[in-house]
């Protein structure tokens, strides 16, 4: 068994701890201040993330800064108020006001929703329709199987998507195709009407007319859409 000098032992023990308490007063600090480092980024980068009007969105102490923080949305609305209101005076225009307020309006809505979702300029999408349909959401063509104010066909755009015969009349939905097939086809007023020969011809050259009749409303009334 080894021998332990009880009297010197005491001094190692000493020693020992000694040493350990400088190491600790030397790296505790650096260990707290580098803790007290991290707690405050984390507290930070967690107000921004999860609560971010507490640091960032402004007082409303007053009406103006309402106004400001509010001014962009409300602006966005007015503009697309102006579309919608623009292109109903365009459908008013080339059915000789023939259409109910009410439809004239609808339909303005649903062309421009839809025209905005496909990327299409809305008033072509106004010369579609009046080109297929003349604005009668309740047109049927029995030889072509085309339904609605787009003349939609059924059997290649409705059955696939589940849709009925009743439900291709429906003007949102009707609308929503027409803006699809359009944008299928390339926004190519010939490809959409499938049509061939002189005919064929025609049908894109009225669609054209109608267009530029839009346009030229559009100008004088300095209310442009594309």
């Amino acid at each position: 068994m080894k021998h332990i000098d009880r009297k010197r032992t005491p001094f190692f023990l000493k020693f020992g701890f000694s040493g350990k308490f400088k190491k600790w007063t030397i790296y505790h600090p650096i260990v707290e201040a580098t803790r007290l480092v991290f707690i405050t980024a984390l507290t930070v980068f967690l107000l921004l993330e999860y609560f971010p009007p507490a640091l960032s969105s402004p007082r409303f102490d007053s009406p103006g800064k309402k106004r400001s923080f509010f001014s962009l949305f409300q602006s966005s609305a007015e503009s697309d108020l102006q579309d919608v209101l623009s292109l109903a005076g365009m459908i008013r225009l080339i059915t000789d006001d023939r259409l109910s307020e009410g439809k004239v309006l609808r339909y303005a809505g649903l062309i421009w929703h839809a025209s905005q979702k496909y990327a299409v300029n809305p008033m072509e999408i106004i010369a579609l329709i009046m080109a297929e349909s003349e604005f009668k959401e309740s047109g049927v063509n029995a030889k072509t199987g085309d339904f609605g104010l787009g003349q939609v066909n059924w059997k290649h755009w409705g059955q696939p998507y589940g849709l009925t015969q009743q439900e291709l009349l429906d003007p949102a939905i009707n609308i929503y195709l027409t803006c699809h097939v359009y944008k299928f086809f390339e926004q190519d007023f010939g490809k959409y009407h499938r049509g061939n020969g002189i005919k064929s011809r025609a049908y894109v050259v009225n669609v054209k007319g109608i267009l530029s009749t839009l346009q030229a409303y559009a100008e004088l009334t300095q209310n442009n859409i594309s």
